[in-house]
């Protein structure tokens, strides 16, 4: 479904990817994890063409990534969540939902099935997004995202600031997603989070993979969160 293959990323003169390789089939969740700085948030930048890579090749189910613009991407069944969520604070909730429609021209069976997975959005349809609850918004981020039907969902940090009920719904979201063979990329700082969820962990250190691994080898040896990301279990 996504491969990368050496994929290098600069701000300027720094580099912030250096030599990214990795791949993430149908129906996976892969977790990147890292330390702030690591480049995890660039990872996801770079796929969506928000920081085009200056080398290397992104493939997403067979179609090449790199060298297309960031409106393109979208198009091919990439959803990306935000750190921040970023809705149209002004626009209703059915609004935004119908943003989300509007980049792959999907319909209103998409939509109907998105709402069926978040009933709290459909109580609150008429209802400015900039009013929800931070725990409503990230579900509206995450429903907006889905209505592009997508074959890869990005995550970034989808549980930052949100209750553990709140936390739960985002990992059955997840859950769900996998389950309709979506791809899934997930950043996420909440280390129990990611290992609920995710097939397996790639370790991001100074932009470069350093390790990789599954929760039930992480659960033997868990040494790497330790080094990677700073959490001892």
């Amino acid at each position: 479904m996504l491969r990368l293959a050496n994929v290098d990323c600069h701000y300027g003169a720094v580099r912030v990817l250096e030599d990214l390789s990795f791949e993430l089939a149908a129906g996976e969740v892969l977790g990147l994890l890292g330390r702030n700085g690591a480049g995890k948030t660039t990872a996801l930048k770079a796929i969506m063409g928000l920081l085009p890579p200056r080398s290397g090749s992104i493939v997403c189910d067979g179609a090449e990534l790199t060298g297309l613009k960031a409106h393109e991407i979208p198009r091919l069944g990439i959803a990306y969540v935000p750190q921040g969520r970023r809705l149209f604070a002004e626009l209703s909730v059915e609004e935004n939902l119908r943003m989300g429609l509007l980049a792959r021209q999907t319909g209103d069976d998409v939509l109907a099935r998105v709402q069926e997975m978040f009933p709290v959005l459909t109580e609150r349809r008429g209802q400015r997004g900039g009013t929800l609850s931070g725990g409503e918004q990230q579900m509206l981020a995450m429903a907006r995202a889905l209505c592009l039907d997508p074959k890869l969902l990005l995550l970034d940090e989808p549980s930052e600031g949100l209750m553990p009920r709140m936390v739960d719904e985002v990992l059955r979201t997840v859950t769900a997603m996998k389950a309709q063979g979506v791809a899934v990329l997930l950043v996420e700082q909440k280390v129990d989070a990611a290992l609920a969820v995710a097939d397996r962990i790639a370790f991001l250190e100074n932009g470069r993979l350093r390790q990789q691994a599954s929760p039930a080898e992480l659960a033997a040896d868990p040494e790497p969160l330790h080094r990677y990301v700073g959490v001892r279990r």
